[in-house]
């Protein structure tokens, strides 16, 4: 493997602290910095490194990417279904087998822990997330996190062109969410106050927020690149799908943006066990793996991290949002803000 450039993240000030205390868990025990824009992931990444960057794109596969807990689920299904006719009985499939996570692999061992501790079969998905990616039937529906300077390099380059469409939303509600998904899913034992703390320091995982987004926001001239809002999905449904398809080359009628809005209902997503990941909470739950109960799909409210966070928390969010949208392309955005 290429020696790729990495340096380990270290309990020597408040908020490598706060990770060694809150956010080291069986599933992950060490987090690393790598590339040139710091991103944070599992030390697991190393292993799957150069097979992400040499991973071999195709003009026909669509792809979806966010900083996570940006609205990606909800993304991956509408385009799915727009993809795919709203084939209704196709997406009884679990979301993660028909549009997988490239990069799971390497953020954590949820499923090998899991399999050690209650002897349950590792999904085929989750023993090498890149290699089942590799061998999907065509087209490829392909969801991943990466920042746009780790991607594969035919998407680097443009030497390979597919449909990718990057969902954005606001940090204060990422975050908000991100920490839910941590405690459910990953173990963590952080305080939400803490994990505040480390999103703004950069050294949650996958790292800058801003960075993140600015990577594909400044590329989004590019013909193959469709950013969309996930506050905008919230507000006008329709008119995102409307977007969506024609970026897609999809004809849609009225009629169906209606039967997708429906499938497509915070209520709907929430009860539908191909979207909602409840059955895995349920093994994490069972096997005393994580201690928090809660759900996937929590609440979806745009601004909900008004009712979570002190008042001073907010001040320093928005202090640190004016300071890293200042002078950017970002800065006449509404979502930023909300």
């Amino acid at each position: 493997m290429e020696n790729f450039d990495f340096e380990e993240i270290k309990p020597d000030d408040e908020v490598g602290k706060i990770i060694e205390e809150g956010m080291i868990s069986a599933f992950c025990t060490k987090y690393i910095m790598v590339g040139q824009d710091r991103t944070v992931f599992a030390s697991y990444y190393l292993q799957y490194a150069e097979k992400l960057k040499k991973f071999e794109v195709y003009d026909d596969d669509v792809w979806v990417a966010s900083f996570p807990k940006a609205g990606t689920t909800w993304t991956q299904e509408m385009v799915w279904m727009i993809a795919n006719n709203l084939d209704f009985q196709g997406a009884k499939q679990s979301l993660r087998e028909r549009f997988p996570f490239l990069e799971i692999s390497t953020i954590l061992k949820r499923e090998s822990v899991l399999h050690e501790a209650s002897n349950l079969p590792i999904p085929q998905y989750h023993t090498n997330s890149v290699e089942y990616t590799k061998n999907l039937q065509r087209p490829r529906f392909i969801k991943s996190h990466l920042p746009f300077s780790l991607l594969p390099e035919q998407l680097q380059s443009g030497t390979r062109s597919p449909k990718m469409i990057y969902v954005v939303r606001n940090p204060k509600d990422t975050c908000i969410s991100y920490y839910h998904h941590g405690t459910l899913l990953m173990g963590w034992t952080i305080s939400l106050e803490n994990f505040v703390k480390v999103f703004m320091a950069d050294k949650s995982t996958y790292g800058s927020y801003w960075k993140h987004v600015l990577g594909y926001w400044n590329k989004r001239h590019l013909p193959n690149l469709l950013i969309i809002k996930y506050e905008d999905m919230k507000s006008n449904l329709p008119s995102v799908i409307k977007t969506v398809a024609q970026f897609l080359n999809k004809e849609i009628t009225e009629e169906q943006i209606q039967l997708l809005c429906k499938h497509l209902s915070f209520e709907s997503m929430k009860s539908n066990p191909a979207v909602n990941f409840e059955e895995l909470a349920k093994k994490l739950r069972k096997s005393n793996m994580v201690a928090k109960d809660g759900t996937f799909i929590r609440t979806g409210i745009v601004g909900k991290y008004k009712e979570e966070l002190s008042p001073e928390t907010i001040n320093k969010f928005n202090e640190w949002i004016k300071a890293n949208i200042r002078e950017t392309e970002l800065e006449n955005e509404y979502i930023f803000q909300i």
